[in-house]
């Protein structure tokens, strides 16, 4: 990771886009003006791509407090080694969370199915919720590379511009967290009829 890298453009790693990106003579042939970064490998088991994913969220208050304190490059690097391991660990919990939420509504009755109703509103506010993260830290990277280009203005008030980006990323993470833990435990409560104790 390198200075460089901050604020600019990064192609977003997804099935459609990544056979003309999986290795760096693909990405020559497909855009030649773009370095090639090799991706990260994804978490292999749900725990420990909440583990990334925890992490990554004490990362973020660190990345403020690097704002707050006028380090704006180191900042950007933060946020360049943070956003690849949050894409790639949020996906696996947004996968997962989806999967687990669609098979603990295959019950037919009437109760189960304003459950259903219900986790698939939680469903649709999680994936919105997944694109907003991913939007706001992207938009984090950009403006962190405006502040170091003088194009936000002087250094105080574009710590303060970026310091508030940073602080609506953070929240959008904690928003599918907090969201992504709840359908979680509620399909494992919903596999018990309400009512009754689980033995």
């Amino acid at each position: 990771l390198s200075k460089e890298c901050i604020g600019v453009y990064k192609v977003p790693i997804d099935d459609r886009v990544l056979p003309y990106v999986s290795t760096p003579e693909a990405l020559k042939r497909f855009a030649p003006d773009i370095t090639y970064v090799p991706p990260i490998q994804a978490p292999n088991s749900i725990a420990q791509a909440w583990e990334i994913l925890q992490t990554q969220r004490l990362a973020a208050d660190d990345i403020q407090q690097v704002v707050q304190a006028g380090r704006l490059e180191e900042a950007g690097i933060k946020v360049l080694n943070l956003v690849p391991k949050v894409m790639s660990s949020g996906k696996v919990i947004l996968e997962d969370s989806i999967t687990t939420s669609s098979s603990s509504s295959s019950s037919g009755d009437g109760a189960a199915a304003t459950l259903s109703v219900v986790q698939e509103m939680t469903r649709n506010r999680l994936e919105s919720q997944w694109e907003m993260v991913l939007a706001l830290w992207g938009e984090s990277d950009v403006m962190i590379g405006q502040g170091l280009r003088g194009e936000l203005g002087v250094s105080a008030v574009a710590q303060i511009q970026i310091l508030k980006q940073l602080q609506e990323a953070t929240a959008a993470l904690d928003d599918f967290m907090a969201t992504a833990t709840s359908i979680s435990s509620s399909s494992s409560n919903s596999s018990t009829p309400a009512g009754m104790v689980a033995a």
